[in-house]
C-alpha cells in the first residue's frame, strides 16, 4: 500500500509540476524539435541526394531515442541534485520507504510522462520530415521502458555521485553527447557493443520502426537481463556513494 500511495503521490506532483511550468514543459518540447529540423536539413543538405532514405528514417527515430536517453540519464542524478537545491534532501530520507524507491519512483514516473513528449516529438518529426512510418505504440512504449531502466541504473550512479560531489553537469555534458556517438555502433547480432546500456533496446526499436524487423525471443530477454544489470549495479553504487555521503554529513549541503 505504501508504494501505491507513493507512485500516486508522485505521479500528481510531476503533474502539477508540469502544469505550473507550462511555458518552460512547452519550450522543451518546441526547443528539442527546431534542434531536430535543423539536424536533419543540415545532414540532408550536406549529404546531398546521394544519402539513402534509410538513413534518413534511422536519423529521425534515432533522435528520438537520443532524448528519451537523455531524460533517462538525468532522472535519478537530477533529481537529487534538484532536491539539494531545494533543501528538500533530507526529508526524502524520513520516509519509511527508504530513499531507493523514492528516487527510482521519481525517475520511472518522469519517463512515462516524458513519453507524451517524445510521442508529440516522433510525429512531428515524422510529418515534418515526410519519413512517416505506422508505429506500433504499445511495443514502443514498453520497449523504450525496459530499454531505458539500465539508464536508470547509470542516473542512481550519478545521483550518488552528486551526493558528495554536488555539481555535475559537465558529466551529463559528456554523456549526452556521447550517447549519440554510442547509438550508432553495432550491436546485433550480438557483439562487444551489445554490453552497453541501452544500446541493444535502442537498435531493436530503430528496426522496428524504420525496417519492421523481427528478433528472436533471446534478444529480448537479453535486453531485459542488461537493464536489470545496470539498473542492479547503479542502486548498489548509490547506496555506497550515500553511505558515504552520511559519514561526511552531505545530505543536507550544496
Amino acid at each position: 500500500m505504501g508504494i501505491v500511495s507513493l507512485l500516486a503521490a508522485e505521479a500528481m506532483m510531476t503533474w502539477w509540476s508540469m502544469k505550473r511550468y507550462m511555458f518552460n514543459t512547452v519550450s522543451m518540447v518546441v526547443v528539442m524539435y527546431v534542434i531536430f529540423i535543423g539536424m536533419f536539413w543540415g545532414v540532408k543538405s550536406i549529404a546531398g541526394p546521394g544519402m539513402q532514405e534509410g538513413s534518413l528514417d534511422s536519423m529521425v527515430v534515432g533522435y528520438v531515442l537520443w532524448m528519451s536517453a537523455m531524460f533517462a540519464l538525468q532522472g535519478t542524478g537530477g533529481i537529487v541534485l534538484e532536491e539539494s537545491q531545494r533543501g528538500t534532501l533530507e526529508q526524502l530520507y524520513l520516509s519509511p520507504l527508504g530513499s531507493e524507491p523514492i528516487f527510482l519512483s521519481k525517475a520511472i514516473l518522469a519517463t512515462l510522462f516524458n513519453f507524451f513528449f517524445i510521442t508529440v516529438l516522433l510525429y512531428s518529426a515524422m510529418l515534418t520530415t515526410g519519413r512517416y512510418h505506422s508505429v506500433n505504440l504499445p511495443y514502443f512504449y514498453g520497449m523504450l521502458l525496459l530499454s531505458l531502466l539500465s539508464l536508470n541504473g547509470i542516473g542512481f550512479m550519478l545521483g550518488g555521485i552528486g551526493l558528495i560531489h554536488k555539481r555535475i553537469n559537465a558529466v551529463y555534458g559528456i554523456l549526452s553527447f556521447g550517447m549519440i556517438g554510442l547509438m550508432l555502433l553495432p550491436v546485433y547480432p550480438f557483439t562487444p557493443y551489445s554490453l552497453l546500456p541501452f544500446l541493444a533496446g535502442a537498435r531493436t526499436i530503430n528496426s522496428q520502426i524504420t525496417g519492421n524487423a523481427s528478433f528472436p525471443l533471446w534478444w529480448y530477454l537479453y535486453i531485459a537481463a542488461n537493464s536489470g544489470f545496470y539498473l542492479g549495479v547503479g542502486i548498489l553504487v548509490f547506496r555506497l556513494f550515500e553511505k558515504r555521503a552520511r559519514k561526511l554529513n552531505k545530505l543536507g549541503q550544496y
